[in-house]
């Protein structure tokens, strides 16, 4: 059986009191896609593997880490901006 990689987000013990259920719409997860290149996928599954967890979920620990990095600003996505001119018909 696979491992899972612990949520570091999360407390690491049960909280001491009740506490309000969360909002359905924030606990739903939506499935998306992603093309890799062949040296890239076969990285992350090497990686998963060596790490004794699923390949899915060291995907959602990279997602989730890279958006904790780009909210803490420690991440800058290089952008470019392109002007297009086309002939109208």
């Amino acid at each position: 059986m696979a491992k899972t990689i612990k949520d570091m987000s999360k407390p690491t013990r049960k909280p001491s009191q009740v506490t309000e259920s969360t909002q359905e719409t924030e606990s739903k997860n939506s499935p998306v896609s992603v093309y890799l290149k062949r040296h890239e996928r076969e990285y992350m599954e090497g990686l998963a593997e060596r790490l004794g967890v699923s390949a899915h979920s060291l995907r959602q620990f990279a997602i989730q880490y890279f958006i904790e990095q780009h909210r803490a600003g420690k991440v800058e996505i290089p952008t470019e901006t392109k002007t297009v001119t086309e002939i109208s018909t």
